[in-house]
């Protein structure tokens, strides 16, 4: 059985993305192919990646491939960075650079790379999804107001405060992230439309279709 390695930023996102991947590929029928490895590794902003001629990316990969019985890489970073240059901020940009230079390191030929942010990062997916969380696995519900976001992945710009003034005694990504991620019903954060959420699902299919063919992939690649 191969498993899928993630690159995550955070700890929460260390705690939350296991069961978000874990949701996906079971709603997927994946579960034949390949397993989740429960400890992402958390390697920051994707800022520190691109310096040095993408070093430190080409650096985790090689660590992430000595682990045994990887199938592939999955990187799940936020997608609301300040760039040096101050331009936006593209996340298919961005992810097309990072899967380019994974080629240099031998995903595409031995191993497959996927790379997705979340837009504007991983709590705006928990605003989409809070409608159907009903009441949490800590028995905590959400204080929700009358009409939400229209679209989270273009306001609020601050994802965890709109969560902080929902979630009974705040909220904290170190603790809170995990249990509102168990809560989240894929059928209701589907029905939100979200492109980066669409793209993190098509990445995980990318991901189990290459274990089960041999066919390595670099995602995205130009003209994806």
């Amino acid at each position: 059985m191969k498993k899928i390695v993630s690159f995550v930023e955070g700890e929460g996102d260390a705690e939350a993305v296991p069961f978000l991947l874990r949701k996906i590929l079971s709603s997927q029928q994946a579960f034949d192919a390949v397993s989740i490895d429960p400890s992402p590794f958390r390697i920051g902003q994707v800022n520190k990646l691109r310096k040095n001629g993408f070093r430190d990316w080409h650096n985790k990969i090689r660590a992430a491939m000595k682990q045994p019985n990887v199938g592939g890489i999955l990187l799940l970073l936020d997608g609301d960075v300040d760039l040096k240059n101050k331009q936006p901020f593209c996340a298919m940009t961005v992810a097309r650079e990072l899967a380019a230079e994974a080629l240099k390191v031998g995903a595409g030929a031995t191993f497959s790379v996927a790379c997705v942010f979340a837009c504007l990062e991983f709590e705006s997916w928990l605003i989409a999804a809070a409608p159907g969380m009903g009441t949490l696995p800590d028995g905590r519900e959400l204080r929700l107001p009358d009409s939400l976001p229209p679209n989270p992945e273009e306001a609020p710009r601050a994802a965890k405060a709109w969560l902080n003034t929902v979630l009974p005694g705040g909220y904290r990504a170190t603790t809170d992230q995990s249990v509102l991620t168990k809560a989240i019903d894929l059928e209701v954060l589907r029905a939100a439309n979200l492109r980066s959420f669409r793209r993190l699902e098509n990445a995980l299919a990318e991901l189990v279709a290459a274990v089960r063919t041999g066919n390595h992939v670099a995602s995205p690649m130009i003209g994806d």
